[in-house]
Protein backbone atom coordinates (compact mmCIF):
# COMPACT_ATOMS: atom_id res chain seq x y z
CA UNK A 1 0.00 0.00 0.00
CA UNK A 2 2.85 2.41 0.82
CA UNK A 3 4.37 1.86 -2.63
CA UNK A 4 1.01 2.61 -4.26
CA UNK A 5 0.70 5.89 -2.28
CA UNK A 6 4.27 6.86 -3.16
CA UNK A 7 3.66 6.23 -6.89
CA UNK A 8 0.34 8.09 -6.73
CA UNK A 9 1.99 11.07 -4.95
CA UNK A 10 4.79 11.16 -7.52
CA UNK A 11 2.29 11.00 -10.39
CA UNK A 12 0.07 13.77 -8.94
CA UNK A 13 3.12 15.95 -8.27
CA UNK A 14 4.25 15.43 -11.88
CA UNK A 15 0.81 16.42 -13.22
CA UNK A 16 0.68 19.67 -11.24
CA UNK A 17 4.23 20.78 -12.11
CA UNK A 18 4.56 23.34 -14.93
CA UNK A 19 7.86 22.48 -16.64
CA UNK A 20 6.77 24.12 -19.94
CA UNK A 21 7.55 27.57 -18.53
CA UNK A 22 11.03 26.65 -17.29
CA UNK A 23 14.02 26.04 -19.53
CA UNK A 24 17.07 23.91 -18.83
CA UNK A 25 18.86 26.85 -17.21
CA UNK A 26 16.13 27.14 -14.60
CA UNK A 27 14.89 30.58 -15.71
CA UNK A 28 11.27 31.23 -16.54
CA UNK A 29 10.60 32.81 -19.94
CA UNK A 30 9.80 36.14 -18.34
CA UNK A 31 11.27 39.52 -19.26
CA UNK A 32 14.25 40.79 -17.32
CA UNK A 33 14.34 44.15 -19.15
CA UNK A 34 11.59 46.30 -20.67
CA UNK A 35 12.40 49.60 -22.38
CA UNK A 36 9.74 52.00 -23.64
CA UNK A 37 10.61 54.21 -26.65
CA UNK A 38 13.80 52.27 -27.37
CA UNK A 39 16.31 53.81 -29.80
CA UNK A 40 19.82 52.48 -30.58
CA UNK A 41 22.46 53.53 -33.07
CA UNK A 42 25.21 51.11 -34.11
CA UNK A 43 28.53 51.99 -35.69
CA UNK A 44 30.74 50.18 -38.20
CA UNK A 45 34.45 49.38 -37.79
CA UNK A 46 35.42 52.88 -39.00
CA UNK A 47 33.27 54.49 -36.30
CA UNK A 48 30.63 55.73 -38.74
CA UNK A 49 26.88 55.28 -38.11
CA UNK A 50 25.77 51.95 -39.58
CA UNK A 51 22.12 51.44 -38.67
CA UNK A 52 19.52 52.66 -36.23
CA UNK A 53 16.85 50.48 -34.66
CA UNK A 54 14.01 51.83 -32.58
CA UNK A 55 10.78 50.44 -31.13
CA UNK A 56 7.82 51.57 -29.09
CA UNK A 57 8.78 48.82 -26.63
CA UNK A 58 11.75 46.45 -26.28
CA UNK A 59 11.45 43.34 -24.11
CA UNK A 60 14.50 41.18 -23.33
CA UNK A 61 14.29 37.59 -22.02
CA UNK A 62 17.15 36.18 -19.96
CA UNK A 63 16.42 32.48 -20.49
CA UNK A 64 17.18 32.50 -24.23
CA UNK A 65 18.79 35.98 -24.45
CA UNK A 66 16.32 37.09 -27.13
CA UNK A 67 14.60 40.42 -27.59
CA UNK A 68 11.14 41.24 -28.88
CA UNK A 69 10.18 44.62 -30.32
CA UNK A 70 6.79 46.32 -30.57
CA UNK A 71 6.42 48.53 -33.68
CA UNK A 72 10.11 48.31 -34.64
CA UNK A 73 11.78 50.70 -37.08
CA UNK A 74 15.11 49.92 -38.76
CA UNK A 75 17.15 52.37 -40.84
CA UNK A 76 20.33 51.49 -42.70
CA UNK A 77 22.60 54.53 -42.52
CA UNK A 78 25.66 53.43 -44.51
CA UNK A 79 26.32 56.27 -46.95
CA UNK A 80 27.70 53.96 -49.66
CA UNK A 81 24.41 52.06 -49.83
CA UNK A 82 20.95 53.16 -50.79
CA UNK A 83 19.14 54.44 -47.66
CA UNK A 84 16.72 51.75 -46.49
CA UNK A 85 13.96 51.94 -43.87
CA UNK A 86 11.94 49.02 -42.47
CA UNK A 87 8.92 49.09 -40.16
CA UNK A 88 6.62 46.35 -38.85
CA UNK A 89 4.10 45.51 -36.15
CA UNK A 90 6.53 43.24 -34.26
CA UNK A 91 10.17 42.24 -34.29
CA UNK A 92 12.46 39.60 -32.83
CA UNK A 93 16.22 39.91 -32.34
CA UNK A 94 18.37 36.79 -31.88
CA UNK A 95 20.61 36.42 -28.83
CA UNK A 96 23.74 37.32 -30.82
CA UNK A 97 22.02 40.31 -32.48
CA UNK A 98 22.86 38.90 -35.93
CA UNK A 99 19.28 38.10 -36.97
CA UNK A 100 16.41 40.56 -36.89
CA UNK A 101 12.96 39.27 -37.85
CA UNK A 102 10.17 41.72 -38.72
CA UNK A 103 6.62 40.36 -38.50
CA UNK A 104 3.23 41.72 -39.51
CA UNK A 105 2.58 44.58 -41.89
CA UNK A 106 6.24 44.88 -42.90
CA UNK A 107 7.04 47.98 -44.96
CA UNK A 108 10.45 48.52 -46.56
CA UNK A 109 11.37 51.72 -48.40
CA UNK A 110 14.56 52.32 -50.38
CA UNK A 111 15.25 55.88 -51.35
CA UNK A 112 16.90 55.94 -54.76
CA UNK A 113 18.43 59.22 -55.95
CA UNK A 114 16.73 60.63 -59.03
CA UNK A 115 13.79 58.19 -59.02
CA UNK A 116 10.71 57.38 -57.01
CA UNK A 117 11.38 55.40 -53.82
CA UNK A 118 11.06 51.63 -54.00
CA UNK A 119 8.37 50.39 -51.61
CA UNK A 120 8.00 46.77 -50.45
CA UNK A 121 5.17 45.18 -48.46
CA UNK A 122 5.18 41.71 -46.92
CA UNK A 123 4.20 39.95 -43.70
CA UNK A 124 7.71 38.75 -42.80
CA UNK A 125 11.24 40.02 -43.40
CA UNK A 126 14.50 38.56 -42.07
CA UNK A 127 17.49 40.89 -41.93
CA UNK A 128 21.09 39.92 -41.23
CA UNK A 129 22.68 43.39 -40.91
CA UNK A 130 26.32 42.23 -40.75
CA UNK A 131 25.92 40.25 -44.00
CA UNK A 132 23.81 42.90 -45.74
CA UNK A 133 21.04 40.38 -46.39
CA UNK A 134 17.27 40.86 -46.36
CA UNK A 135 14.97 38.00 -47.27
CA UNK A 136 11.41 36.75 -47.08
CA UNK A 137 9.63 33.54 -47.98
CA UNK A 138 6.26 35.30 -47.82
CA UNK A 139 4.34 37.01 -50.62
CA UNK A 140 5.96 40.35 -51.42
CA UNK A 141 4.67 43.37 -53.34
CA UNK A 142 7.09 45.95 -54.75
CA UNK A 143 6.10 49.35 -56.07
CA UNK A 144 8.14 52.10 -57.66
CA UNK A 145 6.20 54.92 -59.24
CA UNK A 146 3.51 53.22 -61.36
CA UNK A 147 5.41 49.92 -61.59
CA UNK A 148 4.14 47.01 -59.50
CA UNK A 149 5.72 43.54 -59.02
CA UNK A 150 4.59 40.61 -56.86
CA UNK A 151 6.46 37.41 -55.95
CA UNK A 152 6.37 34.58 -53.43
CA UNK A 153 9.92 35.12 -52.12
CA UNK A 154 12.70 37.71 -52.21
CA UNK A 155 16.40 37.95 -51.42
CA UNK A 156 18.38 41.20 -51.28
CA UNK A 157 22.16 41.01 -50.86
CA UNK A 158 23.55 44.52 -50.41
CA UNK A 159 27.17 43.33 -50.51
CA UNK A 160 26.87 41.61 -53.90
CA UNK A 161 24.25 44.12 -55.13
CA UNK A 162 21.82 41.29 -55.98
CA UNK A 163 18.04 41.56 -55.81
CA UNK A 164 16.25 38.26 -56.47
CA UNK A 165 12.51 37.61 -56.74
CA UNK A 166 11.17 34.07 -57.10
CA UNK A 167 7.95 32.08 -57.18
CA UNK A 168 5.20 33.32 -59.47
CA UNK A 169 6.76 36.69 -60.22
CA UNK A 170 4.28 39.02 -61.93
CA UNK A 171 4.80 42.65 -62.84
CA UNK A 172 3.19 45.69 -64.41
CA UNK A 173 5.29 48.53 -65.81
CA UNK A 174 4.12 51.78 -67.39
Amino acid sequence: MAIFLAVLSFWLNHLTADPANIDHGGFAHEPDTIVENFNALTYNEEGKPWHRISAAKLTHYMDDDTTTLDRPRFRLLVSSQTPTEVSADRGHVSSDGENVHFLGNVQLTRHIAGTAPLSLQTEYLWIIPSAGIMRTDQRVTLQQGKANVTAQAMLINNKSKQFTLSGGVKGHYE
